[in-house]
């Protein structure tokens, strides 16, 4: 018998200019927060790390073919970047203050990303 592969979902939304503004600062703050933290485990956090300097290249030179990986280091960087917002993840003042500015283009992008990761 055959194995069913698992079909991988093409990351389709459009991002505006906006949203990669959105999604640059919260990478920034992912870098900052992450690689001191307890949020979770070590190779998670070098894979976000990793993935995620990958994809602030990919965004800032405006290329939207982003790998599964970036999408993931993303994802946990919205996530990061929310948990700040609501006060779960501890963060220095700039950290704060650059995730309050976007609350709502975070929490809407996050959204997006959860959509996408279920299946």
């Amino acid at each position: 018998m055959r194995r069913k592969e698992k079909h991988i979902k093409k990351f389709t939304y459009p991002l505006s200019d906006s949203d990669i503004v959105t999604l640059t600062n919260a990478l920034t703050v992912m870098m900052n927060t992450l690689p001191d933290s307890d949020l979770a485990p070590q190779d998670v956090i070098d894979n976000s790390i990793y993935y995620g300097e990958q994809a602030f290249y990919t965004l800032s030179t405006h290329n939207l073919q982003i790998s599964r990986n970036q999408i993931s280091a993303l994802f946990v960087a919205l996530q990061i970047a929310d948990g700040i917002i609501s006060g779960e993840v501890p963060a220095d003042e700039e950290s704060k203050k650059i995730c309050q500015n976007s609350l709502f283009s975070i929490r809407k992008l996050l959204s997006v990303f959860e959509d996408y990761f279920e299946a």
